[in-house]
């Protein structure tokens, strides 16, 4: 007699294959990392059944999956942006169907500091549309409660840490957001998130030899990952840049 396996159970197989394949370099997989792996050989209906069954179902699976979900409006919301800015309909609608299931995962072990972060992020998108300055602040400052919170959680998350200094920067507390960078890069010296956003900070304050070398070291740290790519990149927009006759962009 033939068994008949529905995405749920067939995920629940996949699942109980790859258990034991829980190292990445040498280290342990964390629960969620494990999770997303199995669901990365599923796609179409099978993926979208699959975390909708989990979705609805008990921690931790209901989190992960509502995770996942999540992340998937989010990254629509993102490429939309690209085309239409991050003031268009569509996006909003995105971003607000991102944060329920970030909500659900919050909602379900508040101390998932992934949906925490993300939540964080999506409202600092949301503050960059705000011509207001009153009405961005106050978006800015949901993101900063959600990054702290975050903290709570692990006082050393590189992307908490990371998008708080950025917070910081975008008020112009360039003080501020150097302290988040190098708390970062106090734990970790090879963190190619922190020394990208340290190259920003100083990009931004028109000190390019010091943009470059950070960006360097960030492409160092993250060679073939989309980090390291944006830094190449930014370093030879930068150096085209001072290569220019305004003699500011040789500082």
């Amino acid at each position: 007699m033939y068994r008949v396996l529905t995405a749920a159970s067939l995920f629940i197989l996949v699942l109980s294959l790859l258990l034991v394949a829980g190292c990445k370099d040498g280290e342990p997989l964390t629960d969620l990392e494990q999770f997303l792996a199995r669901t990365e050989v599923l796609s179409g209906e099978a993926l979208d059944d699959t975390l909708r069954t989990l979705a609805a179902g008990s921690p931790p699976y209901s989190v992960f999956a509502n995770y996942v979900i999540g992340n998937r409006f989010y990254m629509a919301a993102g490429d939309s942006a690209l085309a239409v800015g991050w003031d268009g309909g569509t996006v909003a609608a995105l971003l607000d169907s991102a944060e329920t299931y970030f909500t659900y995962c919050v909602e379900q072990d508040s101390t998932f500091i992934e949906a925490l972060v993300n939540l964080g992020s999506l409202w600092d998108d949301r503050a960059q549309v705000m011509s207001a300055r009153s009405q961005r602040d106050q978006k800015l400052d949901i993101a900063r409660s959600f990054y702290e919170k975050a903290l709570v959680v692990d006082p050393t998350d590189e992307k908490a840490l990371c998008n708080l200094g950025s917070l910081h920067l975008a008020q112009r507390k360039t003080g501020q957001a150097l302290k988040y960078f190098q708390k970062v890069l106090d734990h970790n010296p090879d963190s190619a998130l922190a020394h990208y956003n340290m190259a920003i900070m100083f990009a931004e304050a028109k000190i390019y030899r010091e943009a470059i070398h950070e960006w360097e070291l960030a492409a160092k740290c993250d060679p073939n990952g989309d980090i390291g790519g944006r830094s190449r990149d930014n370093i030879k927009i930068v150096n085209d840049l001072m290569n220019s006759p305004d003699p500011d962009l040789t500082k």
